[in-house]
């Protein structure tokens, strides 16, 4: 085993995911235009590539704490090569929808297995390894929108751009083919009766809900920063396309950033209050993004809500497995699967919302579930000061 290696088949999933999932905002104008579709319509792709990433994430995250984390990376990158395939090649809305499910299939596979793995790998410092692991999510959503401003504005074809994909995902699917894993709890011989009642543990947990709650509006509110600022941009300030994808970027930027220097937080200060400062910054930061109407202020509080926001995923992710050590495959599955049902529920709600009171006041909403995430992470650690100092994680 070659836990370099492996460090770095997790590295490159999250680059990938990044880039997969920060195409669809950059090209929504084009495609929007290129289909007739009302926002409503449009915001239909984030649901089904979320409906993909939940389910898959869903059935395979115990099933990875049976078999290993090796069947779960290669599907999820054959999966993810498939569903870009049909994207770029499907004449119709109906076939882009379907082809967006199987790539978000993909990805929830790639997510949950690439976290659970550098959890097993990194059992001392959960928190420091996984926040350095989703640096690598920030650079490949810096990548992304770059990316699709390269193949819309110089090749002209955003078909084209889910064929490159394509090309990435298989050759991931390749390497991560290639190495040996470490052995997780079903190889190491525990009854399926033992991982049950850990599993059944994991549902009664308060903290477990409290965390996904976190995870669900974090991913939420990403997934309609995401998803609707290039349109909000180009509709309520007439943004170019370049100038709006360049926004996005500096977001990712932010989230890259905040990712560098909230790990080494979260092990210095605990993971709880780590979670109370990212929601607090990232509340201040996206209000003051979606009220201002001068663009250098507007890309300056998104820079700040990346920073800020960043270290809410890894964070939580390291404080469950930490909870769950037997099952962290399991744990990271649930945790995901709850966070993409954030993603992909919340633009939709923005762009329901929006066909009826506008783009500029939908995009309140993302302050609105910043106040409950923030909520939610004082709660978290009111519970843990109360509790035992022994019986802490990441305290």
């Amino acid at each position: 085993m070659n836990p370099a290696a492996l460090t770095w088949i997790a590295n490159l999933s999250l680059v990938l995911i990044g880039v997969v999932g920060n195409l669809m905002g950059p090209i929504m104008p084009e495609v929007i235009r290129e289909y007739g579709l009302t926002l409503t319509a449009a915001g239909m792709v984030f649901t089904s590539q979320g409906f993909g990433r939940i389910v898959s994430v869903f059935l395979t995250s115990s099933w990875s704490d049976r078999v290993g984390r090796k069947p779960v990376l290669r599907l999820g990158g054959v999966l993810m090569a498939a569903g870009a395939i049909g994207f770029g090649l499907s004449p119709t809305w109906m076939g882009q929808i379907l082809s967006a499910t199987v790539m978000g299939a993909g990805s929830g596979m790639l997510d949950g297995a690439s976290n659970s793995l550098v959890s097993d790998l990194h059992t001392e410092k959960r928190g420091l390894a996984l926040n350095r692991l989703h640096v690598f999510f920030g650079i490949g959503s810096l990548i992304g929108p770059l990316v699709a401003a390269f193949f819309l504005g110089v090749v002209q074809s955003w078909r084209i751009l889910y064929g490159f994909v394509a090309l990435l995902a298989g050759a991931h699917a390749i390497f991560a083919s290639s190495q040996v894993y470490p052995e997780v709890s079903g190889q190491k011989g525990q009854s399926e009766e033992q991982l049950k009642a850990v599993r059944s543990s994991v549902l009664t947990s308060p903290e477990f809900w409290m965390l996904s709650g976190i995870m669900f509006t974090y991913s939420g509110m990403g997934g309609i920063i995401v998803g609707w600022m290039n349109t909000y941009l180009s509709n309520e300030l007439t943004a170019s396309v370049l100038a709006a994808s360049s926004v996005l970027a500096l977001y990712n930027v932010g989230l890259t950033a905040g990712r560098m220097v909230w790990g080494g937080v979260s092990e210095r200060a605990g993971y709880t209050k780590t979670l109370i400062m990212c929601s607090a910054g990232g509340l201040v930061f996206v209000t003051s993004a979606v009220l201002a109407r001068q663009f250098w202020w507007i890309a300056s509080s998104f820079w700040l809500t990346g920073f800020f926001v960043a270290g809410l995923f890894p964070t939580a992710v390291a404080y469950g497995t930490g909870l769950f050590a037997q099952l962290t495959g399991t744990v990271t599955g649930y945790m995901i699967t709850i966070a993409s049902l954030g993603g992909m529920l919340l633009p939709l709600l923005v762009g329901a919302l929006s066909d009826a009171v506008g783009l500029g006041v939908g995009m309140l909403a993302a302050p609105f579930f910043g106040v409950i995430q923030l909520t939610l992470a004082a709660t978290l650690r009111r519970r843990q000061a109360s509790s035992d100092p022994s019986a802490q994680v990441g305290a």
